[in-house]
């Protein structure tokens, strides 16, 4: 299990998410899952790839009609998210827990 390390607190929520990356060998990849829960801060989610920690991940994610006039004008949310735990779940795909960052690529590096 993860522990309990957030500074802002998760609420559970099932919404689909657009995940893309790049991979070690340089070839994009994506797939599309489903959050366990999402905070302010960033969300966790189950990958059938494993990820290591510190991979910087893009993130579609819609929202709901009532938060589209408030935060964004979008029906889909996009973030930059970096990998900070990754865990194996049951069921042989990896529990991936995210937090949102800036979409700044040299704090990224920074930060790898």
């Amino acid at each position: 299990m993860f522990d309990e390390r957030r500074r802002q607190k998760r609420v559970d929520v099932n919404i689909p998410i657009r995940v893309k990356w790049t991979d070690a060998q340089g070839n994009r990849v994506e797939e599309v899952t489903r959050s366990m829960n999402v905070s302010a801060d960033g969300a966790i989610f189950q990958l059938k790839q494993q990820l290591k920690m510190g991979t910087v991940l893009e993130l579609f994610l819609p929202l709901p009609k009532q938060m589209q006039k408030g935060v964004s004008p979008k029906a889909v949310y996009e973030a930059m998210g970096l990998v900070t735990r990754v865990e194996h779940a049951p069921d042989h795909s990896f529990k991936i827990a995210v937090r949102f960052r800036a979409a700044n690529t040299k704090q990224y590096r920074a930060e790898s």
